[in-house]
């Protein structure tokens, strides 16, 4: 059966022709009434804050990666192909377009495959505030991401203003809640400040874990003498995120694909490899952080070619939460509605047509365009939104033609 199923897909494969077209945008979603296909033409707008395009619709081939992502029948990840052939499965109907949230163009499969896939390695070069992740395989370096991690000292001044307002409600006559002084001694706690940068980690790595076959994990792990340095106290929150990310990895892979290397390590690699490493972190640029990722990932496989285009994503917004309490107790108790996670039933920190949703009042939305500059925008003017990460540098938006052809209501 699986040789006649083999021998028939291959049949339908050769009726297509190799230059069919491979159609990319970003998986969103319609927020109007409007018809996608008759919506304004998206390139008239310079802001397009997410990667897109891919083979020959893109202006700017060399900033994507050389193949397509491949997910199974059953959603799991398999080999990654070239595009070429995610062009004929495509118009032989084998398969179906599919985005991951970095804007990468991939395919799902509508028919039964086989299951073996290459090692594939995901390395990790962590900081406080940019990161680097790599995916390498045995053929090439298939993606590299230079994650922005969100801004720790902004959490910290919202936690101390949140403190002032708490500590003012339990001075009135009202309804509060007990002090709780010894809430940081249970097992497991890990400070707000920390915790964030966890998550953000993790959400780069379960989106890495859902389109690529991982096979090992490689990081370069960050030790403190805690016996001779008494001064490393706020050290050991790190160590507590560490252990945190450590133990997701352990449970998806297991705890033995887990592999740690010394800071030492990785420049003896990077050397022995003729890779060079900026001196400036904030650089978006191959060498300032996805030089270290690539370098260990590159240690268990063959490939030793670097691809230096990079995907840079902007994880610092954090959307601005209701306040429960003011300073000032309001005449009637009746305090003024300030603000949440969403607005008009959009998750702040979308991405859309205009740049990232951060709110908005009545029927006008606040939006962040490429300059960080915020503009208001009238919702009816919204086509669409999408959950995808904020992609800088990104690729030029589709057409309305791809838009019409491929748009659908699936968020990623």
């Amino acid at each position: 059966m699986e040789q006649e199923l083999k021998t028939t897909t291959r049949r339908e494969l050769n009726k297509t022709p190799a230059d069919a077209p491979l159609i990319c945008c970003s998986v969103r979603e319609n927020i109007s009434s409007m018809d996608l296909k008759n919506r304004r033409n998206p390139s008239d707008n310079p802001m397009f804050s997410f990667h897109v395009g891919s083979g020959k619709n893109s202006q700017k081939r060399g900033s994507i990666s050389a193949r397509v992502f491949v997910l199974g029948v059953d959603g799991k990840p398999l080999t990654p192909c070239k595009y070429s052939k995610a062009r004929k499965l495509l118009k032989g109907k084998q398969a179906k377009p599919e985005w991951n949230k970095f804007g990468e163009f991939g395919i799902q499969l509508l028919i039964p495959t086989r299951k073996h896939t290459p090692k594939t390695i995901l390395g990790i070069d962590n900081g406080t505030k940019f990161e680097g992740y790599s995916i390498v395989s045995e053929k090439e370096n298939n993606v590299n991401v230079m994650w922005l991690l969100p801004d720790k000292k902004v959490l910290v001044r919202k936690l101390k203003e949140r403190r002032i307002l708490r500590r003012a409600r339990r001075q009135r006559n009202c309804r509060r809640r007990e002090a709780r002084f010894n809430n940081r001694s249970r097992d497991g706690f890990i400070a707000p400040s920390q915790l964030m940068m966890v998550n953000s980690r993790l959400k780069c790595i379960k989106e890495f874990l859902k389109c690529y076959p991982i096979s090992k994990v490689v990081i370069e792990d960050v030790k403190f003498n805690h016996r001779d340095n008494k001064w490393g106290k706020n050290f050991s929150t790190i160590e507590i995120g560490k252990t945190k990310i450590k133990d997701f990895i352990s449970e998806k892979i297991g705890r033995a694909n887990l592999i740690s290397f010394e800071g030492y390590e990785t420049q003896k690699i990077r050397k022995r490899l003729g890779l060079k490493k900026s001196s400036n972190k904030s650089v978006e640029n191959f060498n300032s952080h996805c030089v270290d990722s690539f370098a260990i990932a590159s240690e268990l496989v063959k490939c030793k070619t670097p691809k230096e285009e990079i995907i840079t994503v902007d994880d610092t917004y954090r959307p601005v939460r209701r306040r429960l309490h003011d300073t000032q107790f309001k005449k009637g108790g009746i305090r003024d509605k300030y603000s949440s996670g969403n607005f008009k039933g959009i998750r702040k920190g979308s991405i859309c047509e205009f740049g990232q949703i951060v709110g908005g009042t009545k029927n006008t939305a606040y939006i962040r365009n490429s300059n960080n500059k915020r503009i208001g925008k009238k919702l009816n003017k919204v086509n669409w939104y999408s959950k995808s990460f904020k992609i800088k540098n990104s690729a030029i938006p589709p057409t309305d033609k791809s838009v019409g052809l491929l748009a659908s209501n699936k968020i990623l």
